[in-house]
Parts: C-alpha cells; sequence; structure tokens
C-alpha cells in the first residue's frame, strides 16, 4: 500500500503541468543562490569531521598509509596544521587584532582565542556563521571577502589569515584589500593549494606563477614560503581511500538494489546513473594523491 501511494504521489507531480512550472521555478532560485552562501557540500564535511576545521590536515610522518589513518589521527592533524599557521604569527607583548577569512567553522578562531589574539572571523556562508555565533564569542562577518567594509576595517589588522579560502578569492579585488585592511607591519598568512599546470583537468585554485607574478605587482614580499605538499597527501590518500572502498561498492550496491526491488524507480533513473557514476569518478579524480601532486602543489606562506 506504502509503495503504491508513493507511485501516484510521483506520478501526479510527473503529469501536473503546474508541477512542472513549480520545477522551472526551483531550479531558477537555485542558479540565484550562490554556493558560498550555502555550501552544502562544506556543511557535509562540518558533520563528518567534528573539529570545526574543514581544511587538510597535516601529517609530521608524510609517510604514513592511508589504510593506518584514522578519523582521531585527522582530528589532529587539522590541529597541526593550524598550529603551522599560528607559529608565523610575529611574537610580542601586545597580541595581534586577527582577520580569519573564511573562517569555517570557527576552529581557528578558537585556537587564536586561546593564544590570546583579538580575532574577528569572516564567511558568506549562512550555516557557519550561525554555527560560530552559538560557539563562539568572536565577531563574525557575514559577507565574501571582497564586500568587506573597508572605510571600518581600514589599517584595523596585524595579521590577515586564509587557510583555504584564498583559492575562492578574486585576486584582482582581494590582493589591494589585504593590503588596505592591513596595519602597517602587518602580514599575511596564506596557506592554499595551487596549480602548477594551468591545463590540469581540475581548475580548482589559482595558478602558482600567476600568483606570484601579482604579488610583485603589488609590492608584496614572500618572507617565508614552504611547501606542505607531502604533508597533506596523506589527508588526500585517506579521501580517496573512503571513496574508492567504500563510497563507489555503497553506490553500486543501492544502485543494483533499485535495479532488483523497485525496478520502476531504476527505470526512471536509468539514464541519469551514468551522469552521477561519471560525476562520481571525477571528484575520485580530485582527490587522486598522485593527480594532486602532479598538477598542484601546496603552499604555507607568510607574506608582508
Amino acid at each position: 500500500m506504502e509503495k503504491k501511494t508513493l507511485w501516484q504521489g510521483t506520478v501526479k507531480k510527473v503529469i501536473n503541468p503546474l508541477n512542472l512550472v513549480k520545477v522551472v521555478q526551483l531550479e531558477k532560485n537555485r542558479k540565484v543562490t550562490a554556493r558560498s552562501a550555502n555550501d552544502a557540500q562544506l556543511k557535509l564535511y562540518s558533520k563528518i569531521l567534528k573539529g570545526d576545521f574543514l581544511h587538510y590536515g597535516y601529517f609530521d610522518d608524510r609517510d604514513i598509509s592511508a589504510e593506518d589513518i584514522s578519523f582521531s589521527m585527522i582530528y589532529k592533524a587539522q590541529e597541526r596544521y593550524a598550529e603551522k599557521i599560528l607559529d608565523l604569527i610575529p611574537n610580542g607583548e601586545s597580541k595581534k587584532h586577527v582577520l580569519d577569512v573564511g573562517c569555517g567553522m570557527g576552529g581557528l578562531l578558537g585556537m587564536l582565542n586561546t593564544r590570546g589574539h583579538k580575532a574577528i572571523g569572516l564567511t558568506p556562508d549562512i550555516n557557519q556563521v550561525q554555527y560560530i555565533r552559538e560557539h563562539y564569542p568572536n565577531p563574525t562577518l557575514h559577507c565574501r571577502f571582497e564586500e568587506i567594509p573597508t572605510a571600518e576595517y581600514q589599517g584595523a589588522f596585524d595579521v590577515i589569515i586564509t587557510s583555504e579560502s584564498l583559492q575562492y578569492l578574486n585576486l584582482d579585488q582581494s590582493l589591494p584589500l589585504i593590503k588596505t585592511l592591513l596595519r602597517p607591519g602587518g602580514c599575511w598568512i596564506a596557506c592554499d593549494y595551487f596549480r602548477t599546470h594551468p591545463e590540469s583537468f581540475e581548475k580548482s585554485g589559482h595558478i602558482w606563477e600567476d600568483f606570484e607574478t601579482r604579488l610583485k605587482q603589488l609590492n608584496f614580499n614572500l618572507e617565508s614560503t614552504e611547501d606542505i605538499t607531502p604533508h597533506i597527501l596523506p589527508t588526500i590518500a585517506f579521501a580517496h581511500l573512503w571513496g574508492t572502498r567504500v563510497g563507489v561498492p555503497v553506490l553500486d550496491f543501492l544502485i543494483e538494489k533499485l535495479k532488483v526491488k523497485n525496478p520502476g524507480w531504476y527505470y526512471l533513473a536509468e539514464d541519469v546513473i551514468p551522469q552521477l557514476l561519471e560525476k562520481v569518478e571525477s571528484n575520485l579524480k580530485v582527490v587522486d594523491p598522485l593527480q594532486f601532486s602532479a598538477t598542484k602543489k601546496y603552499m604555507l606562506m607568510k607574506i608582508t
């Protein structure tokens, strides 16, 4: 009876022209909403990884096997990553005014608080803003970095941090803005991956040579650089392992079960399934450590 009711409801939606109009309207509205304003993918990561960090982990043991990594190790590696960033903040008697651009779920803000710094978070994601305001005392700006009130925050920060958020920023707008927001003598700490091959199939991340050129044009000084790619690769290998050993087999199982148990539903989805499998394969290439190291590098930098 439940299956019949389910089928009847679905069929009614499919054949009703008014519902087709509704589908079109929903699709149009979906395109209007920017991913950064409500990123479901990052929301999923935050539920899987419970340490309030959304960045990769830094493994001191760069040769550790993906099969030997536990979720506890991932949490610790994410904290180690944050420590590497915080250790670049200049020492001194006075604590620093820090802007964490793309602050995620607030994990780095919490560590800045522990060290006595005065930190402000910035994120365009409404889910992250709500979470931070419930769990951390730090002021949080709900906007894109390029939309920050410049007049209010001009020269306000000793340190600006972009931890895996630089890849989302428009360099033409954000680089001059960083200069405007930093106090004299301030520094920018950036930790992110860059493309070493512009023709790479995966287009996320700025091209390293282009980034270096832009820094020189704006008289930024790369005070220190560290290629931490080998220490990041275990995180990528761990994600690839779970995708290939768990994600793909589970997906294959569900598709086969749908085919056997619900042939009607399978018939409706039959043309979509190959596209879904192709998307999964493409995403697995993104987290293939060999592919990553061949086309990208992960840099930790202090820029003045």
